[in-house]
This record gives structure tokens, sequence and C-alpha cells, in this order.
């Protein structure tokens, strides 16, 4: 457990790296248009955090700019709306405070709080630019569209340190590196060094050598951070923690928890995993978990247990999914009570499975309590069942008037200052992050639910600013070091991986790949790119990011292979797709009923805007994607016993394959998140079926075939590759010569080899 000096203050929080250009923004919206990735800066929350506290006052807290570089004209700024045409409300509690560098160098900030004052440092690194030094940041931290290709992607690092006792000093490798597509050279290659602003190590005891920092013991007096960013000249990468001890021991508080190196991850949605509507309850879901248990996952995530509209009126648009939260310290009344969920939590202990509760905390429901507690008058109820009236008065004495973020001006529905919405879905006004009131009662719901789980899915984590992320998860860390934070971030950012979360999404990569690849539009061989593209954006190699297939957002692949694309075996591209996530260097998913074949065999969820020309929802696309689960094999087709005998015989060779594919993976030296990826060389005349590639744990090697073709497929491998597959166990060679043996390969097969050979070598 890591102790800091200055966890129970309001300081700030840990200097920040950026670049000229880049906004430390809170925009009125999270959306493409008008502003993506949040932050501030914000005091941080001392003592045990209140579920209703008062309102801060404006003069509680003071921000002022101290110290700038020559050349900087720059100055705090209050709700700026950068990104819109709209103007944010602002009640005027600058409570928080935005900012934007403008010349490279040092920002210093001081913060007037109760507990006296705080310093901040912000280290400013020139802007990005392309040959033409045109500037390239944009309002995601990316490189926008083609200038990518002129720059490439950011550097990384990953701090470890020694202790020298004879010489009395801590040393602190950075160990850079550059992108591989990167456009700079190793000697552009610099790293910033500065312990926690809060720390009475100071910047000058830091004594900075190339890349390696050395730290005399005798200036460590506390439990200390350093951080440190790279910058290759262009762009600046992820910034990495490390606390040093004045007793010599060393501490990564920025690494993921060590469990999760073999950890598979099994996705719940709750009121679907049992076989009809009304059916699952928290007592149901306990009964299920010597299934998962049988199945071998290791953490179970359930989409949002909370009281929320949607599970609570019948037909809901997209089904009950629970992402509108009503309340944040209770759970669902048709779920259950409390003590039925810690009893779920207990089942799933005992059975050495972890419990994954889903944060939504960009926004709350329309039902939630404070949000109704600051409108004064509604207009009539519309006769659509599924709208909201409109907001003809504000309450705006309520005390929760500034917990929700609001524009100026009305809105098509509501009057002056109109509410801000979740993508405009007024079901889901956005919170107010500006309002340290909020942030208290949003950090003391996760001080309250990581007493009963093991992990947070932190939804629309994008949409929230980054400064609350960093408080929340060392809040979680101080009380359990195992305790894990997955993000969802579409596109994933790395700056989620800086003292934030452990593990992230990488859809728009891997996910829409492995869908292309299912629909037979891609070659299987793109997945391998979307691996390789983690580096290209910068993710350390200490990073864990989730090889999913599919999930509740998202379309099953059995329904995208089956329905958008045209792959003759929907089945089969599916398995292929996810022995692709489990032997692909990553930490492999699992959607609720993939091992059950339920996108062909459960029972789908009717939108409730299927007879409806003005609206949709996204049932309609896959409605299978929160399908009932397929729990009676003898119940799973009409029409015949022949055609119910060959629908059995199908989910239950699915069933076993992902079992053994669970297996395999707990059981392998190779697979994991650790293994290196290699373009292995092969031959096959079915490119548009086989992936075939190399991965390297130490001294182990192994060749991976994966085919998605409906037949098996043939390929051909250096003769050095021992053709017994450790998958099944059955030796699959069918043919060999001087320079190659060649295999069939029904699926998946894993291959021992005592060399790699990339392509290109």
């Amino acid at each position: 457990m890591t102790d800091h000096s200055h966890t129970d203050t309001h300081h700030p929080g840990p200097p920040r790296f950026v670049q000229v250009g880049e906004r430390i923004v809170d925009p009125i919206f999270v959306d493409m248009a008008h502003g993506y990735d949040r932050d501030n800066l914000a005091p941080t929350i001392a003592g045990t955090p209140d579920r209703d506290p008062d309102n801060y006052d404006r003069t509680d807290f003071t921000w002022r700019l101290v110290a700038k570089p020559d050349g900087s004209s720059t100055g705090l700024e209050y709700a700026p709306t950068p990104y819109s045409d709209l103007t944010q409300y602002d009640e005027g509690l600058h409570n928080t405070v935005e900012f934007q560098p403008d010349a490279p160098g040092v920002y210093r900030f001081e913060l007037d709080a109760p507990d006296g004052t705080h310093e901040l440092t912000i280290e400013a690194f020139p802007a990005p630019g392309g040959d033409d030094e045109v500037q390239v940041f944009d309002i995601e931290g990316e490189v926008a569209g083609g200038a990518g290709n002129d720059v490439g992607g950011p550097p990384r690092l990953e701090l470890v340190g020694e202790f020298d006792p004879d010489a009395g000093e801590f040393v602190v490798e950075s160990n850079p590196e550059l992108a591989s597509d990167s456009f700079a050279v190793e000697d552009d290659l610099t790293v910033s060094f500065r312990p926690h602003d809060a720390a009475s190590l100071s910047v000058e005891d830091v004594v900075v050598e190339g890349t390696t920092a050395r730290i005399p013991v005798e200036a460590v007096d506390e439990p200390t951070s350093l951080f440190a960013a790279p910058f290759d000249g262009v762009r600046v990468g992820a910034t990495d923690e490390i606390v040093l001890r004045p007793d010599g021991e060393i501490e990564y508080p920025n690494r993921p928890p060590e469990w999760l190196d073999d950890a598979v991850m099994y996705e719940i949605f709750p009121r679907s995993f049992a076989s009809e509507d009304g059916e699952a309850d928290f007592q149901y879901l306990t009964e299920k978990v010597d299934y998962l248990a049988g199945l071998g996952v290791d953490i179970v995530w359930l989409t949002p247990i909370v009281p929320a509209w949607s599970a609570e009126i019948d037909t809901p648009p997209g089904g009950p999914h629970g992402y509108s939260t009503g309340d944040y310290f209770d759970v669902a009344d048709d779920l259950g009570t409390l003590e039925d969920f810690e009893a779920f939590v207990d089942a799933c202990h005992e059975a050495d499975i972890r419990v994954c509760f889903d944060l939504v905390v960009n926004h709350c429901g329309w039902t939630n309590e404070k949000w109704q507690d600051t409108i004064a008058q509604l207009g009539e109820q519309p006769e659509d069942p599924y709208a909201f009236p409109d907001v003809e008065a504000w309450n705006t004495d309520s005390k929760y008037f500034d917990w929700f973020d609001r524009q100026t001006t009305a809105s098509e529905h509501d009057v002056a200052p109109a509410q801000t919405s979740f993508f405009n879905v007024r079901l889901q006004p956005n919170l107010n992050y500006g309002n340290l009131a909020l942030r208290e009662h949003i950090l003391a719901a996760v001080d309250f639910w990581s007493e009963y789980v093991d992990a947070f899915r932190c939804d629309i984590a994008w949409g929230v600013p980054h400064s609350f992320w960093k408080e929340a998860r060392r809040l979680t860390r101080e009380k359990d070091a195992e305790f894990m934070w997955l993000d969802e971030s579409v596109p994933y950012l790395t700056s989620m991986g800086e003292s934030e979360f452990d593990l992230h999404f990488d859809t728009t990569e891997f996910m829409f790949t492995a869908h292309a690849v299912a629909r037979g539009e891609r070659p299987p061989s793109d997945l391998l790119d979307a691996i390789e593209a983690r580096d290209e954006h910068g993710f350390p190699t200490y990073s864990r990011i989730l090889n999913t297939t599919e999930n509740h957002d998202e379309s099953r692949i059995y329904w995208e292979a089956k329905a958008e694309g045209h792959r003759e075996d929907p089945a089969q591209a599916e398995r292929a797709a996810l022995a692709a996530a489990f032997t692909l260097p990553g930490v492999p998913f699992l959607y609720y009923g993939q091992e059950r074949l339920i996108a062909e065999y459960g029972t789908r969820r009717e939108s409730p805007f299927a007879d409806r020309d003005d609206r949709f929802d996204d049932l309609e696309k896959d409605p299978y994607k929160r399908a009932f689960m397929n729990w009676d094999l003898d119940d799973l087709v009409d029409d015949s016993d022949e055609a119910d005998t060959e629908a059995r015989r199908a989910v239950e060779e699915r069933l076993e394959f992902v079992s053994g594919l669970v297996d395999f993976y707990h059981e392998s030296d190779v697979l994991g998140p650790n293994a290196n990826l290699v373009r292995e060389g092969y031959r096959t005349d079915a490119t548009d079926d086989v992936l075939a590639f190399g991965l390297e744990a130490g001294d182990q090697k192994r060749v991976v075939v994966i085919n998605f073709g409906p037949e098996p497929r043939q390929v051909q491998l250096r003769p050095s590759v021992d053709t017994t597959d450790l998958f099944t166990g059955d030796d699959l060679a069918v043919d060999s010569s001087d320079d190659a043996v060649t295999v069939a390969v029904e699926t998946l097969a894993v291959f021992e080899t005592d060399s790699l050979f990339g392509q290109g070598n």
C-alpha cells in the first residue's frame, strides 16, 4: 500500500507534462464535435468524501498562475467553450480552472485552500509540427489525420529504480523508446523528471544524466513520487510514476495488478443472463457462479446494477441497460438488495473470481433525485412514452443546480440555462466536474463500491477529467493495491494510463478489425496491425489492453459474419476471432453467450421501435447483442428432433472449445500480455482465411495458426516448427519438403519452435 503525505490534503495532484497548444479543458459537451478527452486543474478532496456535501464557497479555493515562460501571455480560464458555438453556463464558483500553454517552458501555479497554499507545476514542450511547421495537435491529444504520417507515434518510457546503498542514492532508469513508426532518431529522445510538488524533494535534488535520474537518499525524507515523460522533439509520451521511500524501498503505483497478466475477463448483461425477462436477479446470478468457475474465467464485469430508468419500464430502448444512474449508492430493486449483491460477490470470491463494477459517472439519469431537484416546472408529458417533458423553469436555489453541465441559452426542450446531455440524449444529463461538491459525491460512490468489488469498468472514461480519475484511483489503491481500473475510451488514449487506468479497451483497432475479418472484408493479418498499433500509439510495455471481439455496445461478431458479411460459416469465423483474442498479446475477453452460440440459439430482445419510422435503437442493428441466455439445451429450436440435436451438438462443441481455450491460456507460459509478437514467415493459398504469427516469451517460442474459413486450411511453415499442436495434442502434419512442413488447421493450432523468423528477415 502506497502512503503519501499529501494524499489527505487539497493538493491538486501530480505535475503535468503537456505540449504548447494542448488544452487542459473540460468542454461543454463530450463528443467528437464539441471536445474529446476532458481535464481540468482541481483541488483534491481531503479526508473521507461525503455522499451529500454542501457546495464549496468561491473563496474556499483561489488559483494563481505565479510563473510562466518568457513570451507567454496565457492565463487561467474558467468554463471556456473552445469547441462549441454555445457558451457554457458558469455559476462562478471557480473551484477548478482550465489552462492552455502558449509557450514552451515551466508554468507554476498556486492554490490557496483551507489547509494552506499548494503548488503545481506544468511543463510545456513545443507544439508538434509537420515538415512545414504547421501545428498538428488536435483536441484528442493525438496527431490529426495524415499529419501522423509525417511525425509518427509518441515515444514511451518505463521507469525502473534501484537503490545503491554504497553511493547512498536512488538510480532511476527511464528506458525511453521511440514509436515503431516514429520519424525521430534516438538522439532526439529526452526525458523530463519532476517530483510531486507536495514533496520535500525538489527538482534541483534530481540529477539527470541523459535519460537517467539520480536522487540522494538524504533528500527523500518521506515516500515521494517522481514522475517522468519522454519527448522525441515532436511529441510527448505518456507519463510514468515511481515512489521512492526513505528506507530504500521502491514502488510502482502506475503498474497494473499482477493478477491481470493471467486473467480472462467475462462480461454479463445482468438482466439477460437468464432465459427470459424478469428471471435474473442477484440470487440467480449467484446460482450461476459455479458455471462461471467451470468456464474458468477470472473476473466478471456486470453492466450497471444501480437504479436506472431503463430498468424500470417495459421494453426500454436498447433493453434494460442501466446506464442512466438514479442512485449511486444502491442497487436496482428488480435485481435484489445490497445484501444479495454482496452474497453474489462472496460466492465469486470463494470461486477465485473477481467482480468488476460498471461505474457510470460522465452522466447520471433523468430520474436521479439530485437532477430532479433542479427542476422547478415541467411541461406536459409527451405522447411518446420514451420522451421526457420540456423544462419550463429551473430551481436555481437547488444546492445541486451547479452539479450538472448547462449551456447559457435555451435549447429545443429547455429554458435557459438548458441541460447538456451525453450525445444529446435527454435521459442522461451531463455531470459538472468543475463543481467540487459534485466531485466529492462521485468520489464517495467510488469509495463506497470499492468496499464490495475488486475493479471498476468506467463508462465514457474520456468524458470525465483526468484530474478526477487520478484522485479516484489513488483512493482505491490506498485501500487495496490489487484494485483494477478499466477505461472505456474510444479511440483509446495513452494518457489514460498515467496513474489512472490499468486496463484499456481496444475498440477502434482490435475489435473493429476482428469484425471486418469476420465479415470477410479484410484479411486476418490485419489483426497483427491492430496489435502493433498499440506501440505506435505510445502505450508503454506495462500497459494492459483488452482483446475484445464484442461487448454490449457493439454487434455480436457472429451477427457481423452472418448478417453483415459473406462468411460461409459465421460460427467458425467467431471461433477463429476468439482464438485470436486469446493468443495474440493482450488480455482475453468473453461477452456472455459467446461460449454458447447465443447469436444463433439465444432469444433476441425486440426493439420498442420496430414498427416506427421516426425512432430506432441499437437493437435494430443487432437484436442479439443483449439477447437472453440459452441455458436450456432441450429448447434450442422448434423445427424438429434432428434440428434440435444439431443445435445441441453445436452449443456443446462451442462450450467445449471456449473452455479449452480458457484452460490453454491459463496453462501456457507464452500466451498473455507479456508475449512479444513476431510476424513469422509462412505460405498458404488461403490468405483470406489464415492468420499466422509467432510469439516469444523468454526462451520459449510458439507459432500460432488460426483459420477463419469453413474447411481446414493448409499452411506451410519452416521445417524447424514442431507439427504437434499444443492446443489439441494432435500432429497436424500433412506433408513435408526440404524447406517447409505443411499442416492442416481447422480453427486453432499452436506449435513449438526453437526459432522465429520474422517476415522480411
